[in-house]
């Protein structure tokens, strides 16, 4: 699982290219031997490559034992360096087949070749997860992107599994112990992160679209939540817009997507066999915005099998191209060829805000920048890369145009397919596409860090604007002006009418004098980014938020009152409005508000606020008046989708005995809703809350809850109300544990981390405050990244908005070198969170 004193197992940047000048032509021959409860698994795999040069070289591999080594036709005995198989010169020659047999031991910590019992059925699963540098978890490779290779897999499994792969199936064969071999089709060309090896007793659907096969897959015991019509009708719409966007159809066959346990992130876009996150089979009725969110991650996906698996990137610094590209794609494609057309709204309340907040942390970074190994790869999965990268290549098509975007694109995958590009290729073929010279954008949009912020100062005579300046500036420490294309919406109300004149400007330096707006009507709310085209915080004026604030719900445009509500939070973030301000105008206008999408996000934010921003002292009043303004909500809500947002922001924002009591009472049915169905995970929820709180009858709440839901979800509640009890003796066993053997596989032990800090338990928990952070520097050196990385943000004592905890985690910052990279920017981070949050208070 994340067992203690891991070696630390990396690629860096400078050996990938060494050996990407070396090594060619590339093949390889996979036979992979699975056994029915069994602990590992039986590999032969032959590499086949050519040398440039004949010299020492290596495969990574990090496998259990190896049993038989031939080079060129010849026995070797194994030489290996940590997780490195060693080829020695002496053994090769231009032309090259490397045969290994190994076994191997299967993980349990959502990475490499995962094994995975059903607690509901005892049904055992599999999977491979890869990126950035976990294939040779599985087999021996030359793991890295550059390095693509076709593949011809053979898989021997029981009878009764399924074997996904990123080709189909060539011909199968009953063998003499009644086990199966499945025999693929050679793969086309691509990198070794993006193979895909999946088996187990899936639940299949198949539908076909044209020629193409398409499946759906998912363990039995969810095969009753799996909504297959929606899933193949986003699938269909995407494959037909990428292909006409591109005019380039879908290149690698059939196209799989299987959804799959203990899954560290949200998906996958591995060749042909997309894995998924179960939490995306919805086993409670879930609100439109999850379904549409659900749509942009299956497209998100969908866009990478040409952005990313046809063309993919020479390193891991252009990770961001890949993401930012599938990012904007998908939203590209929600809003033109699904029924999700709010999709761009739902762009603004996530995506971009995700950037907003991290390009304002000290650990900012440019979109576009060195990464060294693959460890660093790691750290950069972040609001930069996804929503940094996508906000700006939305920018950029605004400024292009998008005829010249989309000829661009069809030059790059018609120059590059089966390949591996840079960000200057991919440029040149925008440059090609559109006319444009895109170096001075690069410069200033890619390569450098932080954002800028943009704002207006006017002038009227009372009736009519006699000046007016769009301004840009930006932090002291990343003092960079950039071109910014953008619309200014002037807002005026007009007898009760509210009426918008937009006006498109560019602005390049400090200040931008708008001659166009000169002479029209005096507005009563300037938006500087009407439209949202830009990657900017804005800057409203004083009148402009005034109106904000006393008529935000009159806006008709949608878009605009997202835009909004996103700059009243960022005041809140910026100390320019007190948290407890926000929160009254939430709770005065929020309701009004029709779109259930705006709602959750408003709420979302509302959460926040209350979770970091509100003074403690003034913590458990401000808690009572949003939780009886959200029950006051709840009752008066139309629909099921609004039920359902106005319950979860009740249940998550209970915070007194008395709010948590009251909870359980709509659980338990005692106060009733029409209409509303109380779900399971909100079941759980509110056992933990009564647990951790000492409501009174809560044990027997979590069994009868355990009783109702036996799945793996359960058995992970369960875990979490274990670990929740406030009893000295219980924390210090969990701690214990945690830090010791874990719970079985990493979601089990997360889950045990989930129920260890509570706000209400300070006492009990003020001794761990120092063991955590004595305890971070050996985590981080002996545990694997994805262990490492759900410890510190689960165990972080985040309930201690406090001056103390800062101080002792700065003291730890100090005292870390150079060798514990991902540690220190989880520190920093962590450190300008709580920073601002007491600032905030």
């Amino acid at each position: 699982m994340n067992t203690p004193n891991a070696v630390r197992d990396v690629l860096t940047q400078s050996e990938a290219g060494v050996r990407a000048a070396l090594v060619s032509n590339t093949a390889y021959t996979l036979d992979i031997q699975l056994t029915l409860g069994a602990e590992t698994y039986r590999g032969d795999v032959t590499v086949t490559f050519d040398l440039s040069t004949v010299t020492d070289t290596f495969l990574d591999f990090r496998g259990k034992t190896i049993e038989s080594l031939v080079v060129n036709g010849k026995h070797l005995e194994p030489s290996r360096t940590e997780f490195r198989l060693n080829l020695p010169g002496s053994a090769l020659a231009k032309r090259n087949a490397v045969r290994i047999v190994y076994e191997n031991e299967y993980d349990h910590g959502g990475d490499g070749f995962h094994q995975f019992k059903d607690p509901e059925d005892g049904q055992e699963y599999l999977y491979s997860n890869f990126e950035p540098y976990e294939a040779h978890r599985l087999f021996p490779c030359f793991d890295q992107p550059d390095i693509k290779a076709t593949y011809a897999l053979t898989a021997t499994a029981p009878a009764e599994w399924e074997i996904i792969a990123n080709s189909s199936e060539a011909s199968r064969t009953i063998l003499a112990d009644g086990r199966i071999r499945h025999v693929f089709e050679p793969t086309k060309k691509f990198s070794t992160y993006l193979f895909a090896l999946l088996v187990g007793p899936y639940h299949a659907v198949h539908e076909m679209h044209g020629e193409m096969n398409l499946g759906l897959y998912c363990r039995k015991s969810l095969a009753k939540h799996l909504d297959t019509d929606e899933l193949f009708t986003i699938s269909k719409q995407g494959l037909d817009f990428f292909g006409s966007f591109f005019d380039r159809p879908y290149e690698f066959g059939k196209y799989d997507q299987i959804f799959v346990p203990e899954f560290n992130s949200g998906a996958m876009e591995n060749v042909g066999a997309v894995t998924h996150n179960e939490y995306m089979v919805f086993r409670d009725p879930p609100t439109d915005n999850q379904r549409r969110g659900r749509a942009e991650t299956v497209l998100h996906e969908m866009a990478h099998m040409w952005f990313g698996d046809l063309v993919t990137m020479r390193w891991w610094d252009d990770l961001w191209l890949n993401e930012s590209f599938a990012t904007y794609m998908a939203y590209l494609c929600l809003d033109e060829a699904t029924r999700f057309t709010t999709g761009w709204q739902d762009f603004n309340a996530g995506i971009k805000n995700w950037a907003y907040r991290q390009d304002q942390l000290v650990t900012t970074h440019p979109i576009a920048g060195e990464v060294a190994d693959t460890d660093a790869t790691f750290l950069n999965f972040d609001g930069i890369t996804y929503g940094k990268g996508a906000s700006v290549l939305k920018q950029l098509v605004a400024a292009i145009g998008m005829d010249g975007f989309r000829e661009g694109m069809r030059n790059y995958f018609q120059t590059y397919s089966f390949g591996n590009a840079t960000l200057a290729q991919f440029l040149r073929s925008l440059e090609a596409g559109s006319g444009a010279d895109l170096k001075e954008w690069s410069r200033l949009w890619l390569e450098t860090s932080s954002l800028n912020t943009i704002g207006s100062h006017w002038e009227s005579d009372g009736d009519r604007i006699t000046s007016f300046t769009l301004t840009q500036s930006a932090p002291d420490d990343y003092a960079y002006l950039r071109p910014h294309r953008l619309d200014i919406g002037l807002i005026r109300d007009d007898g009760g009418t509210l009426r918008v004149e937009v006006l498109p400007a560019t602005i390049v330096g400090a200040e931008l004098e708008l001659d166009a707006a000169r002479g029209l009507p005096r507005p009563a709310l300037v938006v500087p980014n009407y439209n949202d085209h830009g990657y900017a915080k804005v800057a409203l004026d004083s009148e402009s938020v005034r109106f904000v604030r006393e008529n935000i719900e009159r806006i008709d445009d949608v878009l605009l009152r997202q835009l909004l509500w996103s700059s009243l939070w960022n005041m809140v973030r910026d100390q320019q409005l007190k948290s407890t301000d926000y929160l009254a105008l939430v709770r005065e206008k929020i309701a009004l508000e029709p779109l259930t999408e705006l709602i959750d996000s408003v709420l979302s934010n509302a959460s926040a606020a209350l979770g970091r921003y509100v003074p403690e002292t003034q913590k458990d009043d401000q808690s009572r008046l949003f939780v009886q303004f959200a029950w006051d909500a709840l009752r008066e809500a139309k629909g099921e989708d609004a039920q359902i947002i106005w319950a979860r922001a009740l249940i998550g924002n209970a915070i007194t005995p008395e709010d948590i009591a009251m909870t359980a009472r709509l659980a338990d049915g005692d106060v009733n809703v029409p209409g509303l169905t109380i779900d399971q995970d909100m079941r759980w929820a509110i056992a933990a809350k009564c647990v951790a709180n000492g409501v009174s009858g809560a044990w027997t709440r979590v069994e009868k809850e355990l009783q109702a839901d036996p799945s793996d979800r359960g058995q992970r509640a369960k875990l979490r109300c274990d670990v929740s009890v406030p009893d000295p003796e219980v924390k210090a066993a969990a701690w214990t544990r945690i830090n010791g053997e874990g719970y079985g596989s990493l979601y089990l032990t997360g889950a045990a981390m989930s129920g260890f800090n509570w706000r209400a338990q300070a006492t009990v928990l003020e001794p761990y405050t120092e063991q955590f952070f004595e305890q971070l520097p050996t985590v981080f050196r002996d545990r694997d990244k994805e262990f490492a990385s759900d410890y510190f943000r689960s165990l972080l004592p985040s309930h201690r908005v406090e001056q103390g905890v800062l101080d002792r985690s700065e003291r730890l910052l100090a005292s870390l070198g150079e060798d514990q990279p991902s540690l220190v920017r989880l520190l920093r981070e962590a450190n300008d969170d709580l920073s601002r949050a007491i600032r905030c208070r």
